[in-house]
């Protein structure tokens, strides 16, 4: 199992390629930018430039915010960039943010996304003049490649969370994208056997698909500081209105009781109350919570059911300032290589 890192809510761009060059040292086997206060592509990009052996990628760039033909292209880039390191991992985004800050229509996300891949996973391959054409419900594309991508295999990864996404994954993508907050339990009863199932009825091979997996990652000495921070990432997920895929996740697992608490305290800004009401089963289960020798153990229960760890690290309260505050964590991926 591959243990990766996500970058891109640091405070600078040279902060995130500090990061990045001291995550490939430490034995991090990629490293991957999401898509919140920065941009994924620009962000993976200065990853490229600060790493040299690391599979780099985007977890999880927005595909309502752009054309598919633009991300596709911007792909080939990437994989020129990277010296063919890169994968693209995509995904709807939170409505509610593609609302307030685009104004953008999240309707029809299946159709879209099915169309979105298509376009992608054509786009990416095209050699030099091939024509790639496709009409859709959502999308559609009539482009001519100029050139021969420097990367023509290059992985694309769908955000899946929902029994729809997940189904659409195993039938166009190359890998099933989890988020940040998933059980064993999510992984092993849910996804694996429902892409795999959809996979196999498309005609594709289901032990052919990647299952990479987001992690909130809540790591300290101190395991009751670890435990609290990890409460508040947890609630944060509610706030300012519930975070649809993860709502529906701890819904998914039994967590429904808590859900709808978060949902009413999280809006009215009683965090603390929220916190208070967080179940240990979740913190236990469904984030990488405890000092570095737990979260090594915590990591290892993903064997057989993750490919790949991407590991978000949350702040920790007293921690020190920019990369002093990520030797925990550095500690943990050299605990993992030292066990694996």
């Amino acid at each position: 199992m591959r243990l990766g890192l996500l970058l891109g809510f640091e405070d600078s761009l040279a902060t995130v390629s500090t990061l990045a060059r001291e995550g490939e040292a430490a034995g991090f086997d990629s490293l991957y930018t999401v898509e919140a206060g920065r941009s994924a592509f620009v962000t993976a990009a200065a990853v490229i430039a600060a790493t040299e052996r690391a599979t780099v990628g985007t977890y999880i760039m927005n595909a309502y915010a752009r054309e598919p033909w633009l991300t596709g292209i911007a792909a080939r880039d990437l994989g020129e960039l990277s010296g063919g390191r890169f994968v693209l991992g995509l995904g709807t985004g939170n409505p509610h943010f593609n609302d307030w800050y685009m104004g953008i229509d999240s309707s029809r996300p299946v159709a879209k996304m099915r169309d979105y891949l298509r376009i992608v996973r054509q786009v990416v391959a095209a050699g030099a003049g091939e024509a790639v054409r496709y009409e859709g419900e959502i999308h559609r594309i009539r482009w001519r490649a100029s050139w021969e991508p420097a990367q023509p295999a290059i992985p694309v990864h769908l955000s899946a969370s929902g029994p729809n996404m997940v189904r659409l994954a195993g039938q166009e993508a190359d890998g099933v994208a989890v988020g940040v907050m998933s059980s064993t339990d999510f992984l092993r009863r849910i996804v694996r056997p429902a892409a795999k199932e959809a996979a196999e009825q498309a005609g594709r091979n289901p032990e052919a698909l990647a299952f990479p997996m987001g992690a909130q990652l809540s790591v300290n000495a101190d395991e009751e500081l670890a435990r609290r921070a990890a409460r508040a990432s947890i609630c944060g997920l509610f706030h300012p209105v519930p975070h649809p895929y993860y709502d529906s996740q701890l819904r998914q697992l039994g967590f429904g009781d808590f859900a709808d608490a978060a949902a009413r305290l999280m809006p009215e800004g009683r965090t603390r109350e929220a916190m208070e009401l967080v179940p240990d089963e979740v913190v236990d289960t469904m984030t990488i919570t405890g000092t570095p020798a737990q979260c090594a153990a915590r990591v290892a229960d993903y064997e057989g059911l993750a490919d790949e760890i991407i590991l978000m690290r949350l702040g920790q309260l007293g921690e020190p300032a920019g990369a002093a505050a990520w030797e925990d964590l550095f500690d943990l991926a050299s605990r993992v290589a030292a066990d694996g």
